[in-house]
């Protein structure tokens, strides 16, 4: 397989994604993403969380296997998100589900197919895992079904190899990794990744609103109905697809 990017935060999901990613590619390249709604981006020491997990990664497989590359998504994001809102506000009545944390994470899809096209990279793995799948949109199996389409357009695969697997920090230990031990223990103020504020509210309005008052539709296809229609929008921020 050629070389592989992944969404990487430094949480144990997206660390056991890159892990099973240097099982089937010589070179996996990390892609870390921030904005200016994230806290807590960097630890006490002031050096970026997810650090400390590349460094351990960087020990057990070489420097020649990562490449770290880091960006910001506010300018695109801020784009994405105020572009039609009073039209999706009437619409889902709504102004955060999906579109905060959705539109953070298609902001993310578009720089990774970027990315991907300028590194001639046909595959990315994401730490998209189901136990937020209910609360966040990014997360749900209507949003990643849509999220696969737009990658094949690019003729790239878009994977959620650690979707389903429990545990994903103690998945970890048994590369040989311990900088995410324990780290699934933790709550809002995480070890090894950023923290963000904003997400921490939409997880609120999902429980108190989304699951309870809107229940004619699910969190899932509101989601995928959304950034289907998100996207045909946005095609002037989208690479040319050769389709």
């Amino acid at each position: 397989m050629k070389e592989i990017s992944v969404l990487f935060s430094g949480g144990p999901d997206s660390t056991l994604a890159a892990l099973y990613a240097l099982q089937k590619t010589d070179r996996v390249h990390l892609l870390t993403y921030h904005h200016k709604l994230m806290s807590h981006y960097q630890s006490t020491s002031g050096k970026k969380k997810h650090w400390n997990v590349t460094k351990e990664l960087r020990q057990k497989y070489g420097n020649h296997r990562i490449v770290e590359y880091e960006d910001q998504v506010w300018s695109l994001l801020k784009k994405i998100y105020r572009q039609n809102i009073i039209y999706y506000f009437l619409k889902y009545k709504t102004f955060c589900i999906p579109w905060i944390c959705g539109a953070c994470k298609l902001a993310m899809h578009i720089q990774t197919i970027k990315y991907n096209l300028e590194h001639n990279i046909g595959t990315t793995y994401d730490g998209a895992h189901k136990e937020s799948s209910d609360l966040f949109p990014a997360q749900s199996l209507g949003y990643i079904k849509v999220v696969k389409k737009l990658y094949e357009a690019y003729e790239m695969k878009y994977e959620n190899p650690v979707y389903d697997i429990d545990g994903t920090d103690v998945e970890t230990e048994k590369f040989g990794l311990s900088s995410c031990k324990n780290t699934k223990n933790e709550h809002v103020f995480f070890s090894t990744q950023h923290s963000c504020f904003t997400g921490l509210l939409i997880h609120l309005h999902s429980k108190l609103y989304y699951r309870f008052v809107r229940t004619n539709k699910t969190i899932d296809n509101l989601s995928a109905e959304i950034l289907n229609e998100k996207i045909q929008e946005l095609k002037t921020l989208l690479p040319r697809t050769t389709k």
